[in-house]
């Protein structure tokens, strides 16, 4: 089963959250891909995550765009690393939290979004699901 964990930059780049921004996840996919990434790439997804972080809903083109053809509304991150376009498909969910789905580099790939939009929609039904879970044993006595 999935299960979102924190999504740590102080973990990556020692860097220190401030108070005040939004909180960011990410799914065990997305981890397994951000640590198969170059220092020079990573460091990229990092600048942009951490302005997400620091932006929230209200970052906006050119650094994040909606994707079309998703089930919920996903977004994209969008980040160059070394002549790459690399890609951090991501959603809010109802807690306004950034939910880090799935990255991936499009160089050459016609079928990049086709390919990732429903696996990500799937991540995200599952974040949902387990959102849910999280709700109800709160609310137990």
């Amino acid at each position: 089963m999935l299960r979102a964990t924190r999504y740590a930059l102080a973990s990556i780049c020692g860097m220190r959250y401030n108070v005040g921004m939004i909180e960011v996840l990410a799914t065990a996919q997305y981890a397994e891909w951000f640590d198969g990434l170059s220092l020079q790439e990573a460091r990229a997804v990092q600048r942009k995550v951490q302005m997400l972080e620091e932006k929230g809903v209200t970052l906006d083109h050119p650094h994040t765009s909606a994707l079309r053809r998703s089930r919920h509304g996903l977004r994209e991150l969008r980040v160059q690393a070394g002549g790459h376009p690399l890609r951090v498909i991501y959603a809010f969910d109802r807690e306004r939290a950034a939910i880090l789905l799935l990255g991936g580099d499009k160089t050459g790939d016609g079928r990049f979004y086709e390919q990732i939009i429903p696996q990500a929609d799937d991540l995200f039904d599952a974040h949902l699901a387990w959102r849910a879970t999280q709700t109800k044993e709160d609310e137990e006595p």
